[in-house]
C-alpha cells in the first residue's frame, strides 16, 4: 500500500524527457465464453459483441497501433480500461500474453466491460497486479513523473455502463496529488470515465464526476487522461487549465476521424519553472492527427 506518511518520501528520479504512450478501450478478442457466465449481464453484451462489436473492434486494428508505438521508444504505457468486453476470468488470464508482449511498461487500470457483473478478485484483477495494484489510488513512478490510476470501474444494471469513484478513493487522491506536488512530481492522473459533464451520455457517466473534478482542481494535476468515450477529445477539467485527454478506442474502426484507433504520444519535458508537455495523436498507419503542447507550473503552489 502506498505510503504517505509525513516522514516517507518517494524514491529518487532522474530529471530528463519522458515519452508516455496512452491507449484505451482495445477490447481484446475473448476466448470462449462457459455458458454459466452468460446468464446475467454478459448475456447482453455478449449478443452486442456478435452482432455488431467484433466487425469494429479489430485484434489487427490493435496490433497495427502497438506496432507503431513500438516505433517511438516510449518510457511508459499508460491503458485506461476496457482491455476485456466481458469482465470474465479467462479474458483476465488471456490478456496477461498481452501485458508482457507491450513494447514498454504497462500501467493499467479497470474499465466497466472489466468490471461487468461481480465476479472472483483473484481470478480478475488481481491478474494484473504486476501491472496495476491491489489499492487504488495508486502511484507509479518514470522518471519524475508520477502516474496516478484510479478506480472508477463498477458493476452496473443491464443498459448502463456509468461508474463511481467513491468518497474512500476521492480522500486518499486529494492527499496523494498534494504530496507529489511537495516532491516537485508532474503528476498525470489516469481514470476511465471522464471526470466531466457531456463527454459521454448519462447512462455512461462518472456519477460523481463533480466530486471528482474538484478534488483535482483544489489539489491539482499537471495533466489527465481517460478512455471509456471512444473518442479522441482535448478539453480541460472544469473551471481549471488543467488538459483532460481523451482517446479513441485502440481497436475501433470508424468512418468518423475522432473515433478511429489511435494513441496519444505524451512528451514531458522538465524545465526549470514548468513542464513542458507535448502531445500528438498517431494513428494505426502511422499518421499525425493532431498535436498540442502546455507549458504547466511545477513546484508548489
Amino acid at each position: 500500500m502506498f505510503n504517505l506518511s509525513s516522514t516517507h518520501k518517494p524514491p529518487m528520479q532522474n530529471e530528463k524527457e519522458t515519452v508516455l504512450a496512452h491507449i484505451s478501450d482495445p477490447h481484446l478478442p475473448p476466448p470462449p465464453i462457459q455458458w454459466r457466465q452468460i446468464i446475467n449481464k454478459r448475456a447482453l453484451s455478449l449478443l452486442s459483441w456478435k452482432i455488431h462489436r467484433k466487425k469494429v473492434h479489430l485484434e489487427e486494428t490493435c496490433s497495427a497501433l502497438i506496432n507503431d508505438i513500438t516505433l517511438h521508444s516510449v518510457n511508459a504505457l499508460l491503458v485506461s480500461g476496457d482491455v476485456t468486453n466481458f469482465g470474465t476470468p479467462q479474458e483476465f488470464s488471456s490478456s496477461i500474453q498481452w501485458f508482457n508482449n507491450l513494447p514498454a511498461q504497462p500501467f493499467v487500470i479497470p474499465g466497466n466491460h472489466d468490471c461487468m457483473v461481480k465476479a472472483p478478485y483473484d481470478e480478475t484483477l488481481k491478474k494484473w497486479h504486476p501491472w496495476s495494484s491491489e489499492v487504488y489510488p495508486y502511484v507509479k513512478f518514470i522518471n519524475k513523473i508520477a502516474i496516478i490510476g484510479i478506480n472508477s470501474a463498477l458493476p452496473t444494471a443491464p443498459f448502463m455502463a456509468y461508474g463511481r469513484v467513491g468518497k474512500r478513493q476521492l480522500n486518499t487522491l486529494e492527499k496523494i496529488l498534494l504530496w507529489l506536488e511537495k516532491y516537485d512530481f508532474c503528476r498525470v492522473v489516469m481514470i476511465h470515465h471522464p471526470p466531466k459533464k457531456g463527454l459521454v451520455p448519462w447512462r455512461k457517466s462518472l456519477l460523481d464526476h463533480r466530486a471528482t473534478a474538484k478534488v483535482i482542481q483544489k489539489a491539482g494535476a499537471e495533466i489527465v487522461l481517460h478512455g471509456h468515450s471512444h473518442n479522441a477529445t482535448l478539453t480541460h477539467i472544469k473551471d481549471t487549465d488543467i488538459p483532460l485527454i481523451g482517446v479513441a478506442s485502440a481497436s475501433l474502426s470508424d468512418i468518423k476521424a475522432y473515433r478511429q484507433a489511435c494513441w496519444n504520444k505524451i512528451t514531458i519535458t522538465p524545465q526549470h519553472k514548468t513542464w513542458t508537455i507535448n502531445l500528438s495523436r498517431h494513428k494505426a498507419d502511422g499518421s499525425i492527427s493532431e498535436r498540442a503542447s502546455w507549458e504547466r507550473p511545477r513546484g508548489t503552489r
